[in-house]
C-alpha cells in the first residue's frame, strides 16, 4: 500500500508510472466487475421475464418479445467479447451503443405513461377533495386569521431549515403541490420564466436544453415523440381513464378508479425497472468493449462458462449457486477498486502539488478512463448526448431566454386542449418541481395568501387544505 511519505520521495517519472499502472489495474477491475454485473443482471431479467410471460395480459406480448430480443442480443455480444471468440470489437461496440439508445427510447416512453397516469391520479384526488371538504368541513367555522397563522408556522419552519437546503426546498415543493393553483396564466408564466432563468443562468447549453426538455416532458408527455408507439396497451388504458367523466362520480366510485390507477402504476413501474436494468446492463457491455486491451482473469472466464450453462438449462438451484458466487466476486472487486482509488488519490495529490509535473502525458489515458467510468457509474440510463456533450459552453442570456420562451409556448399550447381543473393540476405540479419558484419569502407568502383567499376558493377547501398542510408540517414543527 502506497503511503504519503513514500510518494513524497518519488520522482515525477515514478509518480507518473505508478498512476499509469494503477489506472490500468482499475480498468481491468472495472471490466471484470462489468462482466459480473452483466451476468447477474441478465439472470434477474430472464427470471422476471419468465414470470411476466406467464402472468401478463395478451396486450403486451409483442413488447415482451422485444425485451427478450434485446436480452438475447446482449448475451450474444457478451459471447463475442470473450477473448477466445475474438469478435470484431469496433462493430460490436457500435451495436451495443445503438441497443442502449433504443432501450433509452423505450424507457422514455414508459416514463411518459407513468407521468400521465400520475396526473390522472391527481385529477381524481382533486374531485375527491371537493367532495370530502364539503362533507367534512361544511359545518367547520372559517377564520380568516388561520391563513396568516399557517404562513407564520411555515416561515418559522423554513427559518429553522435554512441550513438544510434539501429539506428547505422539499418543504416549499410540498406546499406548492398541496395548495390549489389559482394563478392566471400570465402571472404563472412570469414566475416560471423568472425562476428558471435565475436557476439555469450558470449552466451549460447542453444542460439547459436537457432540463427544459425534462420540464416539457413532466408537464405533458402525451404530445412528446414516441408516446403511444410502444407498450400501447398502457396508452389505451390511460385513455380509458381520461374519458371517464369524474365530475359525475361519488366518493366510492372515485375510490374504485384510484385502485385501478394504483394497479396500473405498479405494472408500469415494474416495466420501467425492467427496462432500466436492461439499459444498465448495456452500459456494462459498452465498458467491456471499450476496455478491449485488458485481459480478464481465468476466474471470470470460468464464471462465464458456468453462467452460459445456467441460462441455457435454467436450473434454479444452479442459478442461485452461481448468483452467490457472482455477488461475492462483485463485492471483492469493489473492495479492490476502493483500495486502488485511495492510492491513486495519494499519487494524484502529490502530482498536483508539483509545479513541474507534466500532466499532459497522462491526459489521453485519464480522459479515456473518464469515458469508461461515465458509462460504468451511470445508474439512471442518461441520454448519450448528455453523458458526452459535444461542447460545454455556458449558455448565453439571449439563448436562455429563447429556450425558456419555447417551454412557455409548449405549456400554453398544451393548456388550450385541457379542462380547467386539469390545467390547474399540471400547472401546480410543474411549479412544485422547480427549485425555489419565487423571488424571496415574501412573494411565497403572497402566493399562499392569494391561493387560500376566500374570494377565489371555498371556505371548506381552505380549511381542508390548512389541516392537510399542518399534518404534513407536524414532523418539522416537532423537530428540535
Amino acid at each position: 500500500m502506497i503511503n504519503i511519505e513514500n510518494v513524497a520521495k518519488m520522482s515525477n517519472e515514478e509518480i507518473r508510472d505508478n498512476i499509469i499502472l494503477l489506472n490500468k489495474k482499475q480498468l481491468k477491475l472495472i471490466k471484470e466487475s462489468s462482466y459480473l454485473n452483466a451476468f447477474n443482471g441478465i439472470n434477474i431479467l430472464k427470471n422476471m421475464l419468465k414470470d411476466r410471460k406467464q402472468t401478463e395480459n395478451k396486450g403486451l406480448i409483442s413488447e415482451f418479445n422485444l425485451l427478450d430480443y434485446y436480452i438475447n442480443k446482449v448475451i450474444n455480444l457478451l459471447n463475442k467479447s470473450m477473448p477466445e471468440l475474438g469478435g470484431k470489437i469496433d462493430l460490436e461496440l457500435d451495436e451495443i451503443i445503438c441497443i442502449r439508445e433504443e432501450i433509452y427510447e423505450l424507457l422514455s416512453i414508459i416514463d411518459g405513461y407513468n407521468i400521465e397516469l400520475s396526473y390522472m391520479g391527481e385529477l381524481v384526488d382533486q374531485y375527491g377533495i371537493k367532495i370530502l371538504s364539503k362533507k367534512d368541513y361544511e359545518n367547520i367555522p372559517y377564520n380568516a386569521n388561520k391563513v396568516d397563522e399557517l404562513i407564520a408556522i411555515i416561515n418559522d419552519i423554513l427559518n429553522k431549515l435554512k441550513d438544510d437546503y434539501y429539506k428547505y426546498i422539499h418543504v416549499i415543493s410540498q406546499i406548492v403541490l398541496t395548495i390549489p393553483m389559482r394563478l392566471v396564466k400570465e402571472n404563472y408564466f412570469a414566475i416560471l420564466k423568472n425562476t428558471i432563468m435565475r436557476n439555469l443562468r450558470l449552466y451549460t447549453k447542453v444542460q439547459v436544453e436537457a432540463q427544459i426538455n425534462e420540464y416539457k416532458k413532466q408537464f405533458n408527455s402525451s404530445i412528446r415523440d414516441g408516446y403511444g408507439t410502444k407498450f400501447d396497451y398502457y396508452f389505451r388504458e390511460i385513455q380509458k381513464l381520461r374519458n371517464i367523466k369524474l365530475s359525475d362520480k361519488n366518493l366510492d366510485e372515485l375510490d374504485i378508479i384510484v385502485k385501478e390507477i394504483i394497479n396500473l402504476a405498479k405494472e408500469i413501474n415494474e416495466i420501467f425497472d425492467f427496462i432500466l436494468r436492461l439499459g444498465l446492463i448495456s452500459n456494462m457491455v459498452i465498458v467491456i468493449f471499450l476496455e478491449k486491451d485488458s485481459l480478464i482473469s481465468e476466474e471470470i472466464v470460468e464464471i462465464y462458462e458456468k453462467w452460459m450453462k445456467t441460462i441455457t438449462n435454467e436450473d434454479k438451484e444452479s442459478i442461485d449457486k452461481l448468483n452467490n458466487i457472482i455477488e461475492k466476486g462483485i463485492k471483492k472487486i469493489e473492495e479492490d477498486i476502493f483500495v486502488d482509488l485511495e492510492e491513486f488519490n495519494i499519487l494524484n495529490s502529490e502530482a498536483l502539488k508539483r509545479e513541474d509535473f507534466n500532466y499532459v502525458e497522462l491526459d489521453e489515458d485519464l480522459l479515456y478512463t473518464k469515458k469508461i467510468l461515465t458509462y460504468y457509474n451511470d445508474t439512471k440510463l442518461v441520454d448519450n448526448k448528455i453523458l458526452f456533450p459535444e461542447n460545454d459552453i455556458q449558455i448565453t442570456q439571449e439563448y436562455l431566454e429563447q429556450i425558456v420562451d419555447s417551454l412557455i409556448q409548449y405549456i400554453n399550447r398544451s393548456l388550450s386542449k385541457m379542462s380547467n381543473i386539469e390545467r390547474k393540476v399540471r400547472m401546480r405540479k410543474l411549479l412544485s418541481e422547480i427549485e425555489l419558484p419565487f423571488n424571496g419569502i415574501e412573494e411565497f407568502n403572497d402566493y399562499i395568501r392569494y391561493s387560500l383567499d376566500s374570494k377565489v376558493l371555498s371556505k371548506e377547501e381552505i380549511n381542508f387544505t390548512i389541516d392537510y398542510l399542518l399534518y404534513f408540517l407536524q414532523e418539522f414543527i416537532n423537530e428540535e
